[in-house]
């Protein structure tokens, strides 16, 4: 006697709300440099009004914004379907792998630096290590992204993925020229050019999804 393993898929709406939130994610991600550039936890007076107020701003733009991107990859797992090449799953793990890496460790110093302590070593590591990743993965599924989806909006996003690293570099550099005083810059390298297509990828899965849920009603 045989027995038949039926793999259960996100229903339509899921998939949406899950978008929703890789494209809320990458929105954050995009504008973390300019929430960075206008106050720095560091430079506040521990326990005051504009301490907490940034320590709030850092979990939102520094560890949210990553999460919410790594639910947008499951949305995008979804979306491409079982017939998705071995390159793509690999990609879509590896980004969500790194990106998940880069909250935690971004969380860790940010916890840290909210109790009134510093900037923790394992918690650089983690986030380097897991940008490292999401890199690799982000070249992977932005190749699979392009291939996959004929929008504009996604194709857009793909090669944002997939130029991630010259990108970033770029905005790095010309950034610290313009304030090499601020670590803006820095933070404008790594989630630029990956917030700019999250937040375009996820709004093509969000309206893809959310018209077949329309449909289907």
């Amino acid at each position: 006697m045989t027995s038949t393993t039926v793999r259960s898929t996100p229903s339509t709406d899921t998939v949406a709300r899950r978008a929703r939130s890789g494209a809320i994610g990458g929105g954050l991600w995009l504008l973390l440099p300019a929430v960075w550039a206008a106050a720095e936890l560091g430079e506040q007076e521990f326990g005051s009004l504009g301490f907490v107020a940034v320590a709030v701003a850092d979990w939102i733009f520094l560890v949210l914004a990553p999460v919410l991107i790594v639910v947008g990859h499951t949305a995008l797992r979804a979306s491409l379907g079982p017939g998705v090449s071995r390159i793509g799953r690999t990609g879509v793990a590896l980004g969500a792998l790194g990106l998940g890496a880069v909250a935690v460790g971004n969380g860790i110093e940010v916890g840290s630096m909210s109790l009134g302590g510093g900037e923790v070593a394992v918690g650089h590591a983690i986030f380097l290590v897991g940008f490292l990743v999401s890199i690799v993965g982000g070249v992977l599924v932005g190749s699979t992204v392009v291939r996959r989806f004929q929008d504009v909006l996604a194709r857009t996003a793909g090669w944002l993925l997939v130029l991630a690293l010259p990108l970033g570099a770029g905005i790095g550099f010309l950034g610290s020229m313009l304030a090499p005083e601020n670590d803006a810059a820095f933070w404008a390298a790594i989630s630029v050019p990956t917030g700019a297509a999250w937040l375009l990828l996820g709004r093509y899965l969000l309206i893809r999804h959310r018209g077949a849920a329309d449909v289907r009603a």
